[in-house]
């Protein structure tokens, strides 16, 4: 009976042993997974804060412009007629290169 015993016994502690090794592989997979995780994460936000920046920076330029545009306007009827002027011209600008286009690509 005591041999008995003690086969079992080593039957029982190999399966441990068995099943020791496989969670262990398991934890070293889990912690290589949340390492990816975190360094994934760690480029999100690294980018996320560079656009964060590079949209603020375009901000301050947009609203400089704007205000420059704002003092033009507001500033007298000489550079009110030269606004006018600068508008028209952008709006023929962008016309003819849409005729322009339109001509070549219906060309083909």
């Amino acid at each position: 009976m005591a041999s008995w015993g003690g086969a079992e016994e080593q039957e029982l502690d190999g399966r441990n042993q068995q099943r020791s090794y496989a969670l262990a592989g398991k934890v070293s997979t889990l912690r290589s997974l949340a390492l990816d995780i975190e360094n994934e994460a760690y480029e999100h936000n690294r980018l996320l804060d560079g656009m964060g920046n590079d949209f603020s920076s375009g901000e301050g330029l947009l609203s400089s412009s704007l205000g420059r545009v704002k003092g033009l306007l507001t500033s007298g009827r000489q550079n009110r007629r030269a606004m006018c002027y600068i508008a028209l011209f952008v709006v023929v600008f962008i016309f003819l290169i849409w005729y322009l286009s339109s001509q070549l690509f219906s060309g083909q």
